[in-house]
């Protein structure tokens, strides 16, 4: 049987505070999960694709606006169908997938600290993981990365439980196998080659002598076929030339070689959407690598320092890599494998540093329990710099939010638990940091951002936001509408009735456009600004199903700006809606 000594080792109650903690994060997750505000665009393919399985019974062929899609495998489709049978054909559904992966991966990246590290480190970094915002925000789109970074997650996990048995547990290797597998048919190639250049990278980098052969590579290759040639062979099959010309053009060429510019997106990336913990992290990595073990003495020039400091890091760099770092250099391995990953193949999509977002979290951990274990000094530079900075973020939060909100004039009291959880978290962080009690900071910090989070895209963004698209997406969901559905100058709006309904929404842009669209199709749908119908269709036989507000996007001259010094004109200008129709053809 698998040894699973390093959990059964751990202090109860932290497995108890771990489990409770899982169970919140799914509650914040799911707190209206159903609301558009927020959402990615991306979400139309999964939910409209999935809907046409259930609809016509084929699941095997993903279809989106009536064309057949093979951008990716077929294994996240069937879980966002699956959801769609049992809880039945929302939005909610669709995301509820993601939310299930998010939540696992909090309980997964514990077991994991507790092997690479110690329990309070495995503690930690599941307080941390689900407060991280890129985390948190992809574990409520019904989008394929989450379910792709927990099997990242899960893989390297089997591979450090395969290396803490010194390689002799087969059935951890296969496991590692079984993982790469369901991970490459949610979303292709990244789920096999970040765990693999990372595992690769640790064992060509340590020199080890049989570490590839210990990885029972041949048996691995004989399950990845068995988990992802058959869906493959069947596109084939069905579809011949069609499908291996969009694998070969589309999903290698296409993104090996293209135009986009080199750049150092990622980086940025990696700081601002996982703010505040990247500045923890930072100076985590900073202490690592020596960067702040330079001489004091007065008398050694710039140059010196500049040549000391090289030393530092690459003394330090060396000892990462050895036998007793094994922890620490597979997380750095890991966060580096994705970093230079995406920015070597240049493709600027911020969710592509999900995978290495458990990785943060168990150094970032790794930092605080440091800090707990030395509390009465607390000799980690930057430690305290980290936590000032976050109060002062709080508080700045929760100030331009509570200002903001007041002037907009709101009488929803939900979105006012934004600036009170920031406020209340702030001067109590400054507590805990006064007292020294820093075993509690972390769960504080998390609770905080996860409350915060939840907040925001449940009630503060969806009230700012203000769309009509929920209204007409319940009308059309509630007839079960099935004709086509056309946008007119309305931009984003199309992806977010698309994500609502599941259904094919089209975009107009120009008169011409309408008229086809009208002539095309004997009974249509259509979503139009009042003004825009006024002023050049008000002689179609359309008729006005439904009427809402949409709000106005006013462009500030730079001499009115000292007009909105007055509170009461601000806010009439950021509250100012124009009328929008959901009108029908025949």
């Amino acid at each position: 049987m698998p040894n699973f000594s390093a959990f059964s080792s751990t202090k109860s109650v932290e497995k108890y505070i771990v489990l409770l903690w899982m169970v919140f994060c799914f509650l914040v997750l799911i707190y209206k999960l159903g609301e558009v505000p927020p959402y990615h665009a991306d979400e139309n393919f999964y939910v409209e694709s999935s809907l046409r399985m259930v609809e016509s019974g084929d699941y095997i062929t993903p279809v989106y606006h009536g064309k057949k899609r093979f951008a990716k495998p077929i294994l996240y489709y069937w879980m966002v169908a699956s959801s769609y049978k049992i809880f039945g054909v929302s939005l909610s559904s669709a995301r509820l997938p993601s939310v299930l992966f998010g939540t696992l991966s909090v309980g997964l990246v514990f077991l994991l600290g507790c092997r690479l590290f110690d329990s309070r480190v495995g503690l930690f970094s599941a307080f941390i993981l689900p407060s991280i915002y890129l985390h948190f925000q992809i574990s409520r789109w019904s989008t394929t990365d989450m379910a792709l970074s927990f099997f990242v997650l899960l893989s390297i996990y089997f591979f450090v439980l395969l290396y803490k048995t010194d390689y002799k547990r087969k059935l951890f290797a296969y496991l590692f196998y079984f993982s790469l597998g369901l991970g490459f048919m949610v979303k292709g190639p990244p789920a096999v080659i970040i765990p693999g250049l990372t595992v690769m990278g640790y064992l060509m980098v340590t020199r080890k002598k049989n570490g590839f052969k210990d990885l029972y590579v041949v048996q691995g290759l004989i399950i990845l076929a068995i988990i992802i040639l058959p869906w493959f062979f069947a596109m084939f099959w069905m579809h011949g030339d069609e499908f291996k010309d969009h694998i070969v053009g589309n999903e290698i060429k296409n993104r090996l070689v293209h135009s986009t510019p080199f750049s150092f997106y990622y980086p940025g990336v990696f700081f601002r959407y996982q703010l505040p913990w990247s500045i923890f992290f930072i100076f985590a990595a900073l202490n690592q690598f020596g960067f702040f073990e330079l001489s004091i003495r007065n008398t050694i020039g710039f140059i010196e320092r500049l040549k000391e400091l090289g030393r530092n890091i690459v003394r330090h760099i060396k000892a990462l890599f050895n036998e007793e770092n094994f922890s620490l250099a597979i997380c750095y391995l890991w966060i580096g494998v994705c970093l230079v990953l995406f920015t070597l193949l240049r493709v600027q999509h911020s969710r592509y540093m999900l995978p290495c977002c458990p990785a943060i979290a168990l150094l970032t951990a790794k930092m605080f329990a440091d800090a707990e274990r030395n509390s009465s000094k607390s000799k980690i530079f930057g430690f305290n710099f980290s936590v000032f900075l976050t109060v002062f973020m709080f508080l700045g939060f929760s100030i331009l939010a509570g200002l903001g909100l007041f002037v907009l004039g709101s009488d929803y009291l939900a979105v006012y638990i934004l600036p009170l959880v920031l406020m209340v978290g702030a001067f109590t962080l400054i507590g805990f940091h006064r007292f020294k009690v820093f075993g509690k900071v972390a769960p504080l910090i998390a609770l905080v951002l996860s409350l915060s989070f939840a907040s925001s895209s449940g009630d503060v963004i969806p009230y700012i936001n203000r769309y009509p698209m929920k209204k007409f997406a319940n009308h059309i969901n509630q007839e079960n509408i099935k004709g086509p559905i056309a946008i007119y100058k309305l931009g984003s709006h199309r992806a977010r009735l698309g994500v609502l309904t599941g259904r094919t929404v089209m975009t107009l842009n120009s008169p011409g456009e309408m008229e086809e669209f009208l002539k095309a199709n004997q009974e249509a749908y259509l979503v139009i600004k009042q003004g825009d119908w006024e002023k050049k269709f008000s002689d179609s036989q359309m008729k006005i199903v439904l009427k809402d507000q949409i709000g106005i996007k006013n462009r500030i001259q730079p001499m009115e700006i000292k007009e909105f010094f007055n509170l009461e004109e601000l806010g009439k200008v950021l509250n100012s809606t124009e009328t929008l129709y959901f009108m029908k053809s025949g």
